[in-house]
């Protein structure tokens, strides 16, 4: 068999994910990774704190926020407009925060994201953690907000969340 043949036999791996498949997945990763870590849930808080249950539970705050570091977004503002404009991410997340609270409970859970990035590591046996911002997204409306085009899965276990 000539080396063109065995490249058509090969399976080919999909290079892609759409954001819904992303998202499911990334959930699903960091529910695993909580439960690696240690860190449990309770009234919908990762994080301890006095009041009521969030109408928001901190999964899917943190969810988001890890995505935003995913697509390279660098500013709580220019990913929550177009996470408003998503009607995929409408779907998936139809309980939603003001911008404000947004950019509150993302910085109160950002010290999580090193515990989980280590808890990826030791779930996936690996040094680094299973997802990059290099991830491609097909995604029509991310093209226009515009993403930071760089690449931060480099410095990902010490800095997940970019500081407001």
């Amino acid at each position: 068999m000539g080396t063109l043949e065995r490249e058509s036999a090969m399976p080919r791996t999909r290079e892609t994910l759409d954001l819904e498949e992303l998202v499911i997945t990334l959930y699903a990763a960091l529910d695993d990774a909580l439960t690696e870590a240690g860190i449990a849930t309770r009234d919908g808080k990762l994080v301890p704190r006095p009041g009521p249950a969030p109408d928001v539970d901190d999964r899917e705050v943190l969810c988001l926020a890890v995505l935003q570091e995913l697509l390279g977004f660098e500013s709580d503002h220019g990913f929550y407009q177009w996470f408003e404009s998503n009607a995929c991410l409408q779907q998936l997340f139809p309980r939603r925060l003001t911008r404000p609270n947004w950019a509150d409970r993302r910085a109160l859970l950002t010290p999580l994201v090193e515990r989980l990035s280590q808890a990826f590591c030791a779930l996936d046996g690996e040094e680094s953690p299973p997802f990059s911002s290099s991830t491609r997204i097909r995604s029509m409306s991310a093209a226009r907000s515009e993403p930071a085009a760089r690449n931060v899965s480099a410095d990902w276990p010490r800095t997940a969340i970019a500081h407001p």
